[in-house]
This record gives C-alpha cells, sequence and structure tokens, in this order.
C-alpha cells in the first residue's frame, strides 16, 4: 500500500508540473495574441515569449490556436492514475469529487484569456473538447468498475458516474465565470456532488 501511494503522488507531481508548464505557454501565447493580434501569432514566438524550443512547444499543443483554450492538460492514464492512488476505503463518488476538481482547475480561464475570446469570440466558439475524449471516458469508466468490483458493461453506474462527473465539471466551470455567481469552482461542484450522494 506505501508503495502505491508514493508511485501516486510522484505521478501527481509529474502531473501538476506538466500543467503548470502548460498554463504557462497558454498564457504567453493569450498575452501575445492580445498585444499582436491573432493574425500576427505563430509558434515560434510563442516558444520564444515561453522561454522554450519549439519542439517544447509541440509536447504540449498541436497548434498555436490550441494554445488559446482552456482543456484538460492530463492524460486518460493520468486521470486513472489519480483515482487509483485515493485511499481504497473511499466512496468510488467522492474519489471522483476529487477528480473533478483537479480536472476543473485546466478549464478556469485567466482574466487576458476572458479579453481575447471577448475580442475573437470565434476562440471561445471553437474551445476545444480534448482529442482522446473517448479514451479518457473509456479509461476512467474501467477504473471506477475496478474499484468497485463491477463488471462492464452490464452495471451501467461506472459509466453513469463518469459521464455525469464531466458534465458536472462543464456546469461548474462555465457558472464560475459568472461575476454574480458569488461561489468559488470547489463550492460549485461541491454543490452538485452533494446532490449526487443525496440520490439525485
Amino acid at each position: 500500500m506505501r508503495t502505491v501511494q508514493i508511485v501516486g503522488a510522484v505521478e501527481e507531481r509529474r502531473r501538476r508540473n506538466r500543467a503548470r508548464k502548460r498554463r504557462l505557454i497558454g498564457d504567453a501565447a493569450v498575452s501575445l495574441a492580445l498585444e499582436r493580434g491573432l493574425e500576427s501569432l505563430t509558434v515560434e514566438g510563442i516558444a520564444e515569449a515561453a522561454d522554450i524550443s519549439t519542439r517544447t512547444f509541440f509536447n504540449y499543443f498541436s497548434t498555436k490556436e490550441e494554445a488559446l483554450t482552456v482543456g484538460p492538460s492530463s492524460s486518460a492514464e493520468e486521470l486513472a492514475a489519480l483515482v487509483t492512488a485515493r485511499p481504497a476505503d473511499e466512496p468510488v463518488v467522492r474519489s471522483m469529487r476529487f477528480l473533478a476538481k483537479e480536472i476543473a482547475e485546466s478549464f478556469v480561464p485567466s482574466r487576458e484569456q476572458v479579453a481575447l475570446w471577448r475580442r475573437n469570440p470565434e476562440l471561445l466558439a471553437r474551445a476545444r473538447r480534448p482529442a482522446d475524449q473517448e479514451q479518457i471516458f473509456v479509461t476512467l469508466m474501467r477504473t471506477v468498475a475496478d474499484r468497485m468490483e463491477a463488471d462492464l458493461p452490464r452495471e451501467v453506474y461506472p459509466s453513469v458516474l463518469v459521464v455525469t462527473t464531466f458534465s458536472i465539471i462543464e456546469w461548474a466551470v462555465r457558472a464560475s465565470w459568472q461575476d454574480d455567481v458569488g461561489k468559488s469552482l470547489d463550492d460549485l461542484i461541491d454543490e452538485a456532488f452533494d446532490l449526487i450522494e443525496r440520490g439525485l
């Protein structure tokens, strides 16, 4: 058990470092786009502003446009590892609450991103879903089923829980962008999961 916890902590640190680096590159891209305009934005310019190589840029983003959007920065395997590393006696819905908060962080836009979207609304319209979203869903469904010792696809709870988790993330993030909500992202996620746990 101790070994699993150590491995989980290492993976979590690696995931957070990657997410932080990805955010820094994205922030550099947004700042350049605001300063010079979308037409003048290049991968080379973003890499220079972020003090990285163009090769490193492509380790985090496929295109310059992708760097201007928000989205999950973790792979299916990394997300599954987060769930697996949770305490074995923790109810799986609590584990997914934790996961929702971790994922949601990567969707929260900076003020500069919001300003860029207001100036270029087409960016928000094409805000990406992860290219491997289907793989993320399938991997997490299997992970949740394994924790519950459930039989996929006969038992639907793991699949419904995963899909519901991502719906909560999308709702909570969008709600948190509104100035008059008066609740933090974590509070919104907790509120939604409280409903789930009460049997909504």
